[in-house]
């Protein structure tokens, strides 16, 4: 798994067709960046409940959003197993070695339950 391979759009799919992140997310847009530090990203717009996979048209008023991480550090992320401290996103925020966010911290704190919700449903679907 990584994040730009096919599991990116299952995992966009999985997200659009669960019923808690329309209701939890139905005020939240966003851009979203996925980059693993070896070079490769993923852009991702949520607006409204659904994420889609692009980047935000140039001068939105979104938040934008940049997360960056070693790729074992992704794979902690949307292990439904990781050990302890290395669980989630907030413990993965502050591990050695874990995620670090580029921009965007005041959006990621404005949108994290929906984010969270983000993450729970890539953990679901990280084996699929």
């Amino acid at each position: 798994m990584s994040i730009t391979d096919a599991w990116g759009s299952h995992w966009a799919s999985a997200v659009n067709a669960d019923p808690e992140n329309h209701h939890i997310g139905r005020m939240s847009r966003f851009g979203l960046r996925l980059e693993s530090r070896d070079g490769y990203q993923a852009d991702y717009v949520y607006t409204a409940g659904v994420l889609t996979p692009g980047k935000p048209a140039p001068g939105t008023q979104e938040d934008f959003i940049h997360l960056q991480g070693s790729a074992a550090a992704w794979v902690e992320l949307f292990d439904a197993n990781a050990a302890p401290r290395r669980h989630d996103l907030l413990a993965l925020l502050k591990a050695p070695d874990g995620l670090v966010v580029v921009a965007g911290y005041d959006g990621l704190l404005r949108h994290l339950r929906v984010i969270t919700r983000l993450v729970e449903i890539g953990k679901a679907n990280a084996t699929t």
